[in-house]
């Protein structure tokens, strides 16, 4: 199988965000959703990050005022939400922010669902479906993703463990572009187990 570096996207960060940042991950992302447990807080600015790391800010069903106010500060955007095409492409187009957007999948999920996103994301993000947005800790069948075919890459999330190592190294999608760990990682919610995710992304990197 042919070697492909995916991606590491560490979301929902929150209380030791220096450490994390030490582990040099491609993405950290900063949930801005009051109901989580991992919310950051009303006043929470983006910290400046090691060079190369991305921010990213999740947001679900957030007003575009709040969004545009925060979304200067950061490299991307994930709706996380019900957020319609004419939403996202509002936000692209007209007021130029760089998308990330979630969908829940079960495996009676239609990506025609997803078809009117294409032209203003960046990236789609694949998590599981629960009544959560995110941060459930629950995984979903893999293998619905091979009815993908649309040309915009994919981050696999929901879930996703120190276990899931071998798994995700056997699985293989053309557009699939990074691996976005959250939950399964944590000592408390926010707060990141830096040692699993040090050893998470060194074997997801090793050829």
């Amino acid at each position: 199988m042919e070697f492909k570096l995916l991606k590491i996207k560490i979301c929902g960060v929150k209380l030791n965000i220096e450490k994390i940042s030490n582990l040099f991950p491609d993405f950290i992302g900063f949930i801005f959703y009051p109901y989580s447990p991992r919310f950051v807080g009303k006043n929470f600015f983006p910290p400046k990050l090691k060079k190369g790391i991305l921010k990213t800010g999740v947001f679900v069903n957030e007003s575009k005022e709040n969004i545009l106010k925060i979304g200067k500060k950061l490299d991307f955007v994930q709706l996380h939400g019900t957020e319609s095409p004419s939403y996202c492409e509002d936000l692209t187009q007209k007021n130029g922010l760089k998308l990330i957007k979630s969908f829940r999948i079960d495996d009676s999920f239609s990506f025609k669902k997803i078809k009117n996103y294409i032209y203003s994301c960046s990236y789609f993000l694949f998590d599981s479906q629960t009544p959560f947005y995110g941060g459930s800790g629950k995984k979903f069948t893999w293998n619905k993703l091979y009815e993908y075919h649309f040309d915009t890459p994919f981050f696999l999330s929901g879930g996703i463990g120190i276990e899931d190592i071998e798994n995700i190294k056997n699985f293989s999608h053309p557009k699939m572009f990074g691996i976005d760990i959250n939950s399964r990682f944590e000592i408390s919610p926010g707060n990141k187990d830096k040692t699993s995710i040090n050893n998470f992304i060194k074997e997801i990197r090793k050829r």
